[in-house]
């Protein structure tokens, strides 16, 4: 017997997830906190503009969001669902030689005992939860419309 028809609602992709995510910290984070996004891993770069920017200072595995308050450092990392963690490998480098390519489990290992707090975060709600728990303000929320009794 075949199984029934269901429809299910489309999962959304990394990049919505995070464009949501910005949308939501622009208009609730609460001043002095401040955010950004950490500019790596979202687009496709040419190796001569992923060149410059390591030879600034680019690294790997950081938090896809920056958050600053008081002093505090905090990380989130956004995943669709299903998503994992990059983990550190070792290739080859263009001219062949070894390298380490040391990604997310790592760097926020090493962040952490830096001092920064991260959550990885499904979403726009996931992410709430993690800047309340942290303590950091945010604007007063708009509640859904519930009818009385």
């Amino acid at each position: 017997m075949a199984r029934p028809f269901r429809l299910t609602a489309p999962e959304p992709g990394e990049l919505e997830i995070h464009e949501q995510c910005a949308k939501v910290l622009d208009a609730l984070l609460q001043p002095p906190a401040m955010w950004a996004c950490y500019p790596a891993g979202h687009v496709e770069l040419a190796p001569a503009q992923l060149a410059r920017l390591k030879r600034v200072g680019l690294k790997r595995g950081w938090p896809d969001v920056l958050i600053i308050y008081q002093g505090l450092s905090f990380g989130i990392e956004i995943k669709a669902r299903g998503g994992k963690l990059s983990k550190t490998r070792i290739g080859r480098t263009r001219r062949g030689g070894m390298q380490v390519f040391e990604d997310q489990e790592d760097v926020f290992a090493r962040l952490g005992l830096a001092g920064m707090s991260i959550a990885v975060v499904h979403g726009v709600d996931e992410m709430l939860a993690a800047i309340r728990n942290w303590g950091i303000p945010l604007k007063a929320e708009v509640q859904p419309y519930r009818r009385a009794g």
